[in-house]
C-alpha cells in the first residue's frame, strides 16, 4: 500500500525547506539595498537616524520586510519630511 501520509509529511517539509531560503534571499537582498541607499546617503553629506547605517543593514537582514519599511519611514517618506 501506498503511504499517502508520509508522501505529504515529505512534501511539506520540501516546501518548508524551500520557503525559508527564499526568505533568507529575500532578507539579503532587502539588506543590500539598505547597504546601497546608506551609501548614497553617506555621499550627500547626510546620515542615518536612530542607528548607524551599518545596524540599519544588520537589523534589515534579520528582521526583513518589517525592518526595510521602518527605514523607509524614517529617512524617505513624507513622515520624514516634515
Amino acid at each position: 500500500m501506498f503511504d499517502y501520509f508520509g508522501l505529504l509529511g515529505q512534501s511539506i517539509s520540501s516546501i518548508h525547506a524551500i520557503m525559508f531560503l527564499l526568505t533568507i534571499l529575500l532578507h539579503i537582498i532587502f539588506a543590500n539595498g539598505v547597504a546601497k541607499d546608506v551609501g548614497i546617503l553617506n555621499k550627500r553629506g547626510l546620515s542615518t537616524l536612530i542607528v548607524p547605517g551599518y545596524a540599519w543593514v544588520l537589523a534589515t537582514l534579520i528582521g526583513g520586510i518589517l525592518t526595510l519599511a521602518v527605514y523607509w519611514l524614517i529617512h524617505h517618506s513624507n513622515i520624514a519630511k516634515q
